[in-house]
């Protein structure tokens, strides 16, 4: 896990992407979500990855975020009230309400972001291939994880450690 501190540039650059959608919250889940605070994060998590990769331009294509070693990389961000232990999930959740919507990205890079948008932790990454084919699917609605909600989508969930360690990225 790699921590990140935040900079008022990174924030500046999310807040740019973030401004360029207009919001409704009673759309329901769609491509580029509706609520802004989430994106936000995401685009957030977007700007922590690239400074500790030093990738210098974002793809900002639906499948996927970045490029990296000619390899398509989604970035999955949420945001935290303090640093997430190991045993916490990750999740993928799928606005295809009949099954699981699978991006065609080559590797999810998983990241949590403080309330407060002060820093953030990079939790690892993995292939998508292995995070559908290891990971727990959970329908909407369901109650599978005690205190975990899932009343917006079906997802899929894996544990933080199990996740590799995202400085073994590089060899990819």
């Amino acid at each position: 896990m790699k921590e990140i501190i935040i900079s008022k540039k990174m924030l500046s650059q999310a807040e740019k992407k973030v401004d360029k959608f207009e919001f409704n919250s009673g759309i329901g889940l769609s491509r580029f979500g509706s609520e802004r605070e989430r994106t936000l994060f995401g685009y957030l998590g977007e700007q922590m990855v690239m400074k500790f990769l030093n990738i210098t331009k974002d793809d900002d294509d639906f499948e996927f975020d970045l490029t990296f070693k000619n390899n398509k990389i989604e970035v999955k961000t949420i945001s935290c009230k303090f640093k997430p232990p190991k045993h916490f999930l990750c999740t993928v959740n799928s606005y295809d309400l009949s099954g699981v919507h699978q991006q065609e990205a080559d590797y999810y890079i998983f990241c949590r972001i403080l309330n407060d948008k002060s820093c953030g932790w990079i939790l690892g990454y993995i292939s998508c291939k292995e995070f559908f084919k290891n990971g727990t699917f959970v329908q909407k609605g369901s109650t599978a994880f005690p205190g975990q909600s899932f009343d917006k989508a079906n997802a899929t969930v894996m544990e933080i450690n199990r996740l590799s360690d995202i400085s073994d990225i590089y060899k990819i």
